[in-house]
């Protein structure tokens, strides 16, 4: 590839970075809160007991594993699945997943709740995605989520999303684009409503090694 172009990329990249840095959090927040917004609609109608009722079964029973808290887990998982106006579960799609036993009790969870929704005769109630955020006590990031599960710290301090920034701040004006994606996906794991982070990625991608 020209080397006018590797340097066109990296000033993609680099202005990605840089937007990504002076990112409007409020801005953030406020796009969570409508998509939390319609999540809320579409459970009050379709669960027995509305989204509340669907939050506290969900918290009774998806926990943070010790494995998972050990290795400082932090993400938002997108819990994708329908079910039909007869009530009749259709396939859980974990999009973001986690390890360590949380995407099994996630399953396990959307599994128990066949037999309470309601009825409905608009397609448009089927489909759902909803975030669910796995976060430490005690550990930033930015990442929301529709329901928060939090585990207590696990006896030290795990990273927040600065670190992860800051690091891959560092990798990208090293050129090193293979570590510079690794932190990448470290933030998408924790974020993955953050469209910055896929652009950024794409421009990496591009870019030969």
């Amino acid at each position: 590839m020209k080397p006018g172009l590797i340097s066109s990329l990296f000033l993609i990249a680099l202005f990605c970075v840089q937007s990504i840095n002076a990112q409007d959090n409020t801005l953030s927040q406020q796009l969570a809160e409508g998509r939390n917004k319609n999540i809320r609609q579409v459970l009050d109608f379709r669960f027995k007991g509305g989204s509340g009722e669907f939050e506290r079964l969900l918290l009774k029973q998806v926990k943070y594993t010790e494995e998972a808290r050990n290795n400082c887990v932090i993400g938002v998982v997108l819990m994708s699945f329908t079910v039909s106006c007869d009530n009749k579960l259709g396939e859980l799609k974990l999009k973001n997943p986690l390890q360590f036993g949380m995407n099994e009790q996630l399953n396990a969870f959307f599994k128990s709740t066949e037999g309470l929704w309601n009825e409905c005769s608009d397609e448009l109630y089927t489909r759902v995605e909803i975030p669910i955020q796995f976060t430490l006590q005690g550990t930033e990031t930015n990442g929301h989520g529709f329901i928060v599960v939090e585990g207590k710290n696990p006896g030290f301090r795990c990273k927040g999303d600065q670190y992860y920034l800051e690091q891959m701040n560092k990798y990208l004006k090293k050129g090193k684009t293979k570590r510079t994606i690794e932190m990448l996906d470290v933030l998408i794991k924790r974020d993955p409503y953050n469209q910055e982070y896929y652009e950024l990625k794409r421009s990496l991608l591009a870019k030969p090694e």
